[in-house]
């Protein structure tokens, strides 16, 4: 099952990574022309134009991506979705109703903000080892998941019992990493997200040449119009951006599919 970015989606990620391009360019136009004699007008100016070109280039080499077809994905109906998981837990909801458990696959398996959800309340300790059992044989079916433990120390705090809590805590950590899955725990749950495979050389090389001359030539362009008009410098400005052109498309080309 593969889901891709939308355009909103990708906007803010532009204008995200965009803002990280503008602190650093802003912060080493201060270290390059000296912290004695600081010219915040100016770093700010380098870092604003910065931030701005790379928002632009990443959000333009991702909608022509799209709209060429370059990183396909397939529509993914989330009802279809959460009902294909909840099948592959059928027999803890079987065990759940012989343990007389209130726990069902229809109240706690869930879709939250696009991502499955497995809520661990009303579970026992045996029906979440299940649980566990059941995501890592189906480990090949399965993307990114989330694993609701509460909010509270233990069930009277309004959590999930704590043994339980702990019990599938310890347990996916130790084998998340070696069915490809990346274990992040936070306060109230456990996400599970795909490491991620590797692009192939075909596909590195031709996200690359997609994005090469756009992003390159951008950054190259813009590092030559800062760079000031000292003998040589708009030269050495246009290389500088040249090579962190290189560098940037090389990175995005090598992206990781997280999806499956």
């Amino acid at each position: 099952m593969r889901m891709s970015l939308t355009i909103r989606e990708m906007f803010t990620l532009s204008i995200f990574i965009g803002c990280i391009f503008a602190t650093m360019g802003f912060f080493l136009t201060i270290f390059a022309t000296g912290v004695d004699d600081v010219d915040l007008e100016g770093a700010g100016r380098v870092g604003a134009i910065v931030g701005i070109s790379v928002a632009v280039v990443i959000f333009t080499y991702g909608t022509v991506s799209k709209i060429l077809g370059v990183e396909k994905a397939t529509p993914v109906d989330r009802t279809i979705r959460i009902e294909t998981i909840r099948s592959m837990f059928h027999s803890i909801d079987l065990m759940a109703v012989e343990n007389n458990l209130k726990w069902s696959v229809s109240r706690r398996i869930m879709d939250s903000s696009g991502t499955p959800t497995i809520d661990l309340h009303e579970m026992d300790i045996r029906g979440a080892d299940a649980i566990v059992a059941v995501l890592l044989k189906n480990r090949s079916s399965l993307g990114r998941i989330r694993i609701v433990t509460g909010t509270g120390r233990g069930s009277e705090a309004g959590g999930v019992d704590l043994t339980v809590a702990d019990h599938v805590t310890s347990k996916l950590r130790r084998s998340a990493p070696a069915h490809g899955w990346q274990f992040i725990e936070k306060r109230s749950h456990i996400l599970l997200r795909p490491m991620g495979q590797k692009p192939s050389k075909g596909v590195w090389l031709r996200r690359f040449l997609v994005g090469v001359v756009p992003i390159t030539g951008s950054l190259a362009l813009a590092f030559r119009d800062l760079a000031g008009s000292a003998p040589g410098a708009g030269q050495n400005g246009f290389l500088f951006g040249l090579v962190i052109g290189l560098m940037v498309t090389a990175m995005m080309a090598s992206h990781r599919d997280r999806t499956g």
